[in-house]
């Protein structure tokens, strides 16, 4: 095939165009269009591996945000790349093929191929990557053009790598082994988070608004990226009180036009019908749209062209469709204005006759309370009974007037349903007792018991909106919140009963067991269909403890607890949907993620949601979440919160991160707060996967407890700043052995929970004796150690220190810490958090470790050579780690605290150049001038002790640019 009689097309949709054959660093310059927006790191990441990978694919429906995301990741990897925007003339493949030959041409500066082979041979020039990205492929979908694109994939080298973007999944042969590895990025993965909706329009548009309203938005809008955009250009023109109504519109009023554009605009008659009859359906089939519309059969073969234009999407939960929310609400309206109000009361009815007897009960009686028809949704509570206050089933009751609720027992009791599924458990209650006491049905006052024995069993203020237990009995997992969930999750055995699934594996949780809560866990997940609101709990406790760390794999977890807040919110369950929420904003680890969590907890005190408040700041302690208070005292608050909800573990855990094994008041009033034991040997919550910020709490407040009857002390040392040792938070008095028995000891804590040879120790120590004088010197020495540890330790026979065949061994029991592995832990976390781009994380984290850094390894001893080498790495990191304080903290704008890190890493080691010009060059920077020159020369001082020449020192001349921080 020959192009020669085609035009090849240079695409002249953005700017820069006529810049197309001049490149920088192999990149062409006109590449993408100009990215515009918010940059969405989680889904650059997304399209990453497209970097190894032949093929990548951008579905999605229109507005939601491909070309920007495109745009986005094209700018920040910096990759050689052609940008290609098909328009319908490209379904002509030599059309197709002419300009993406000129677009390479112009790339590699090379003579335009002819042909698709020589067109894929120029790819390979050089054999460097070569990114070809082509927006709106969907215009060419099922074309000749589109076989010639599948045809130059093939013919291409491994360089080459192709990513299509459209409203429709291209039609290649992806069984292919050169497409064995497919990039794909669905509508789903699109969709605006409500963190992510608040940064877009706080930090790119400027425009104030209320957290809770942006929640608001991203529900009525699925996070449709035009939608959002509509509102922001909408709210522009409003006044505050205007915007809060406008972001509260459940029905997105100011998309509609939009939508009729753009969207809809070349829908036939009939679809459009059909559409406006589907969205009376939570659930569409085709069953159901036929009996409504009247000829059988139509709906088989018209619904799948709508699935395909993203009008109705699969439910990934029953069998059957569902419609997006902003287009739901502008066909109900649609439909309502298209038909006399006879025909539509009729259709309507219709309607309702038809799901009540199909059991898709909440939909009917939604359709009724939405009508108005309250005597006749009446009717048809009386006539379902249980089955209409199934979990989730009464969302709709928030339509009822209070006079019904007041009145009516069966009315109560679906706003009692209702408020327990919102988490309002004391409103719940006392909702509950009213239908009771208006009960004059069998069925109706069982209902009542049972919902106000739920409301009531968590607590004596209220039921934790957790599902478990029936009416008389408390439910286990209430047991094991209350003290003992070793004994709890023991007592429901491995094969526990579907209804207890969930039970097991939380209670396994609780006591520390992450390895026996797994199965349960899994096994409750899996079942939807049989009890829904126990398996999205179940995913939501896995999302976050399958792993072995929080957000090990963020994106991962971020996205089962994204399905689990859409399927709850889809259900009814609008408690475990805004606890999503709220944890899902938590782990964006952003600035917006902080606001919205933060709002949701507040909104779940306004509520009286009291278990979903302290569940959310739980979270946010454990994921470092800055809330504007000492960390130590948010969790004694958390604990106030928990012992409130008479929840005396999870109080207990919170406390042991409050309390310090170096406070004795910190550790006795944790011990008077605490009337339950903790049972068995295993460690607590604070010990599992979720690793403890501060593990001297764990020791100290849970002296006697975690390590009660498991033969092993809980062992407390710290090394920087000299040797302090605790033994279940009691503090060792050393001064009664000799200097050189510390010795052994602090040899032992370098080396703890590792067998130190005795003969290491005896030549360390004793160099200058023969070999049974120094063995005997150190069996002396061990002899005394262990005498004083103890008596002035456990006193009751445990050993910390033991005899392995020719070895000592300092034992590290449940709960016991170390600042020297605590150093470690902090500085891995930091990393990570910079890895995942998450800079406010990584300053608490590098903060934490710094403050830990109090002195050196063991100054007491000196020089002698055998702590040097500890002792020169740990300062060295120390430094460094300051360093990185400084620059993270600069880069957040926390100019004082960058400062003061870059001083401090000066004073760690005040022989490193680079954490001198770091500290000359922020100080110079946030305008302390004169403190920057002194600072400059003190420098210079250093270096001419040292016998150095300063030259111009750092900050003049040539180095001004080497010593800015980053």
């Amino acid at each position: 095939m020959s192009y020669d009689a085609f035009p090849c097309c240079v695409r002249r949709d953005f700017p820069g165009v006529d810049a197309m054959m001049s490149t920088d660093n192999g990149r062409a310059l006109c590449g993408p269009p100009q990215a515009e927006g918010l940059v969405r790191e989680r889904l650059l990441r997304r399209i990453d591996p497209v970097l190894s990978a032949r093929l990548g694919v951008v579905v999605a429906p229109h507005g939601t945000g491909k070309t920007t995301l495109l745009a986005h990741w094209a700018a920040r990897r910096q990759a050689r790349l052609v940008w290609h925007r098909v328009d319908p003339a490209d379904a002509q493949p030599e059309r197709l093929m002419a300009g993406l030959a000129r677009s390479v041409a112009a790339l590699v500066r090379s003579p335009e191929p002819c042909s698709t082979a020589e067109l894929a041979s120029l790819a390979e020039a050089d054999g460097r990557p070569l990114f070809i990205v082509l927006d709106d492929v969907h215009l060419i979908v099922g074309t000749a053009a589109e076989t010639e694109l599948e045809r130059l994939l093939l013919l291409c080298p491994p360089n080459v790598h192709l990513v299509v973007a459209g409203r429709l999944v291209p039609s290649f042969n992806l069984a292919r082994p050169e497409f064995s590895t497919v990039v794909l990025v669905a509508g789903e993965d699109l969709r605006f988070r409500a963190d992510e909706a608040h940064a877009l329009l706080q930090d790119v548009h400027g425009l104030r608004i209320d957290p809770l309203r942006t929640l608001d938005l991203v529900r009525a809008t699925d996070g449709w990226a035009a939608a959002v955009h509509l509102f922001h250009l909408h709210a522009m023109r409003c006044s505050p009180v205007e915007r809060h109504r406008a972001a509260c519109d459940t029905a997105a009023h100011y998309a509609w036009d939009h939508l009729r554009r753009h969207v809809l605009g070349d829908l036939t008659a009939h679809e459009a019908e059909l559409l406006g009859v589907a969205s009376m359906l939570d659930l569409v089939t085709p069953r159901h749209c036929d009996a409504l519309l009247g000829p059988s059969g139509a709906a088989e073969a018209v619904l799948p062209k709508l699935v395909q234009r993203s009008l109705l999407v699969v439910d990934d939960t029953e069998p059957g469709l569902r419609m997006p929310c902003v287009l739901r609400r502008y066909f109900t309206d649609e439909l309502r204005k298209s038909m006399d109000s006879t025909r539509y009361a009729a259709l309507r009815g219709r309607a309702v006759a038809l799901l009540e007897y199909d059991g898709f009960l909440a939909n009917a009686l939604r359709l009724l309370a939405t009508d108005g028809r309250w005597a006749e949704a009446r009717q048809l509570l009386a006539r379902s009974g249980a089955e209409a206050f199934v979990p989730g089933a009464c969302a709709w009751a928030e339509l009822l007037p209070p006079g019904l609720v007041g009145t009516d027992p069966w009315f109560a009791l679906a706003e009692a349903r209702r408020l327990y599924d919102d988490g309002q458990l004391a409103r719940a209650h006392a909702v509950a007792c009213r239908a009771l006491a208006l009960a004059d049905d069998a069925e109706c006052t069982a209902i009542a018991t049972e919902l106000r024995s739920r409301s009531s069993a968590w607590g004596s203020i209220s039921e934790g909106p957790l599902p478990g237990g029936g009416a008389g009995a408390e439910p286990p997992l209430r047991a094991a919140t209350r003290g003992s969930p070793a004994v709890v999750a023991r007592s429901l055995c491995a094969d526990s009963p579907e209804e207890d699934l969930l039970a097991a594996g939380v209670a396994s949780v609780l006591a520390g067991d992450r390895r026996t809560a797994l199965p349960p866990l899994r096994r409750c997940a899996e079942l939807l269909d049989k009890d829904r609101p126990a398996a999205l709990a179940a995913q939501l406790v896995l999302a976050l403890f399958e792993t072995e760390e929080i957000c090990t794999a963020p994106d991962t977890t971020a996205a089962e607890i994204e399905a689990v807040q859409r399927h709850a919110w889809l259900a009814g369950l609008s408690w475990l949907a805004r606890l999503a929420d709220g944890m899902l904003a938590i782990l964006s680890g952003s600035t917006a993620g902080e606001e919205i969590a933060d709002a949701v907890a507040r909104d779940c005190e306004r509520r009286g949601d009291a278990w979903g408040a302290a569940l959310l700041h739980s979270v946010a302690l454990l994921a470092c979440v800055s809330s504007g208070v000492p960390e130590r005292e948010g969790y004694r608050a958390l604990a106030a919160e928990f012992r409130a909800l008479g929840a005396d573990v999870l109080a207990s855990w919170a406390l042991s991160r409050a309390a310090s094994p170096l406070r004795a008041d910190a550790v006795a009033s944790a011990a008077e707060m605490l009337d339950k034991p903790f049972v068995g040997a295993r460690p607590t919550l604070c010990d599992t996967r979720l690793d403890s910020t501060d593990r001297k709490s764990a020791a100290g407040c849970l002296r006697g407890r975690a390590s009660e009857g498991s033969g092993i002390p809980s062992l407390a040392v710290t090394c920087f700043g000299g040797l302090t040792v605790h033994l279940d938070g009691a503090l060792v008095d050393l001064t009664a052995v000799r200097p050189r028995a510390r010795t052994v000891l602090r040899l032992l804590v370098l080396n703890a929970g590792r067998p130190v040879h005795r003969e290491q120790l005896a030549s360390t120590l004793w160099a200058d004796l023969d070999e049974q004088r120094a063995q005997h010197n150190l069996q002396v020495s061990i002899s005394a150690l262990r005498h004083v540890l103890d008596l002035q330790g456990t006193g009751d026979g445990r050993r910390a220190i033991l005899r392995q065949d020719d070895s000592y061994v300092l034992i590290v029991g449940p709960g016991s810490w170390s600042d020297l592995a605590e150093f470690d832990r902090l500085l891995q976390e930091a990393d990570r958090y910079h890895r995942r781009r998450a800079p406010a994380r990584a300053v608490a984290a590098l903060q934490s470790a710094v403050d830990l850094y109090t002195d050196d390894v063991f100054p007491e001893e000196g020089p002698a050579e055998w702590v040097l080498v500890t002792r020169d790495r740990y300062r060295l990191r120390a430094a460094r780690a300051a360093g990185a304080l400084a620059r993270t903290s600069w880069s957040l704008g926390q100019e004082q605290q960058a400062v003061g890190a870059a001083a401090r890493s000066v004073e760690i080691n005040p022989w490193s150049d680079e954490s001198w010009r770091l500290l000359i060059a922020l100080l110079r920077d946030s305008g302390e001038v004169a403190e920057a020159e002194r600072t400059r020369r003190r420098y210079c001082d250093m270096l001419a002790s040292l016998g150095i020449d300063s030259g111009t020192g750092p900050g003049g001349g040539e180095d001004r640019d080497h010593v800015r921080p980053a």
